[in-house]
């Protein structure tokens, strides 16, 4: 019933805001990056525009690339793509990585990019995405837990990456380097002291491995914008996860394949993504963080989940599903502002009577909770690794 509702709400804003985008919003045309000088929610309604982040973590699987890149052709959205380095190495050239933190070289918790056919490919799909304006950041490399790392061993990880990606004789020369990517997200959301001096070195801007409420305005920490992960409640369940698929995955099946549930499972994570939106669209503006894999856990169900999030919201008006370095650019811009932003300090859109009541998703974690949540990426590399591999266009291996 939530389902119906939401979209009877939007529709029902669809019609209410008519008027005030003859006037002022740019409607359909609010998600793209052209258009931005012309849609000025905040300078007619004093109020910042609704930011919807999509970002994926993984970038193994061609077909998976493909299809997340349709897919944003067909909603209008941007996405922010977190690369693992390994992917970029073929099987039969481990050995170029040096796991740091004693872990040894050619080690990695999911593998590497397969056959020495696929890496040419996958650096392909890395160019087109760029030339479509889709946004590259950093996932490391070998998806290890660095939550006891030193900053010696997260030097060692951001260099290599930079020379994995963008430095190699033998691969595909990217239109972009080191200095383009600014944004970053720990494999398994583990980070620790030493990675926050490291960030600064190699100049990233944005870190995406901490989470908070789902009201939550960025602030900088650790000397670095803090894009976090929404704490949330799933809607029909009422279990706590984060915006993220895999918790989802955890939260609904115990990280166990269960494709016989997908219509629930679906229906629950669009439910609750659509509150979480609407909260914050109706409130006080937050930005909504989404993050998910290449990966198509129990049936596809948080695949098309997203898709459907997406195709619902990112043409409403005063909506721009963007990358988080044009989120970046917009915080930075509006630094003196964002206190009142969390604060709610502005005229809000009018929630429609069709809508209903609305419902509260956000679920601020205690401690012990949050420490929980990080736990359940200890198993994740493996199913990341095994999800992504199942359509991977040459599953045969080098030696």
């Amino acid at each position: 019933m939530l389902t119906r509702r939401l979209a009877r709400s939007f529709l029902a804003l669809s019609s209410l805001l008519a008027a005030a985008c003859a006037s002022g919003c740019a409607g359909d045309e609010g998600t793209s990056n052209e258009n931005e000088e012309t849609q000025a929610p905040e300078a007619v309604a004093g109020r910042p525009p609704q930011f919807v982040l999509l970002a994926f973590d993984g970038s193994l699987n061609i077909p998976f690339w493909k299809e997340s890149r349709q897919y944003a052709k067909d909603t209008g959205a941007k996405l922010t793509y977190f690369m693992s380095g390994v992917y970029f190495i073929a099987d039969n050239q481990k050995t170029i990585y040096n796991a740091p933190h004693g872990l040894g070289r050619g080690k990695s918790a999911i593998g590497f990019g397969g056959a020495s056919g696929n890496i040419k490919p996958r650096y392909e799909q890395v160019q087109a995405a760029i030339n479509e304006g889709h946004e590259m950041g950093s996932h490391a490399n070998g998806h290890f837990d660095g939550s006891s790392w030193s900053q010696a061993d997260w030097d060692s990880e951001f260099s290599q990456f930079n020379s994995i990606m963008f430095s190699r004789s033998d691969t595909p020369r990217l239109s972009i380097g080191g200095k383009d990517v600014v944004g970053f997200r720990a494999p398994q959301l583990g980070h620790s002291a030493g990675l926050w001096p490291v960030l600064a070195k190699y100049g990233y801007k944005y870190d995406t491995s901490r989470t908070a409420p789902a009201n939550y305005w960025p602030q900088i920490k650790n000397g670095v914008w803090n894009f976090p992960l929404a704490e949330l409640r799933i809607v029909g369940s009422g279990k706590k996860t984060l915006s993220m698929d895999y918790n989802f995955y955890v939260a609904d099946s115990r990280g166990n394949p269960d494709a016989a549930n997908k219509a629930t499972y679906r229906k629950q994570m669009v439910d609750t993504y659509m509150a979480y939106f609407e909260g914050n669209y109706f409130g006080n503006r937050a930005p909504v963080h989404i993050g998910h894999h290449f990966s198509k856990w129990n049936g596809g169900a948080y695949w098309e989940a997203m898709q459907q999030f997406t195709k619902r919201v990112c043409r409403l008006p005063e909506v721009k599903c963007v990358t988080n370095k044009e989120l970046l650019t917009f915080v930075e811009a509006n630094k003196d502002k964002i206190a009142g932003y969390q604060a709610g300090n502005f005229t809000k859109m009018p929630r429609p009577p069709e809508a209903g009541d609305p419902v509260d998703v956000s679920a601020p974690f205690t401690d012990e909770e949050r420490a929980e949540m990080l736990a359940q990426h200890e198993h994740h590399d493996e199913e990341d690794a095994a999800s992504e591999s199942e359509t991977e266009l040459e599953t045969e291996t080098e030696e």
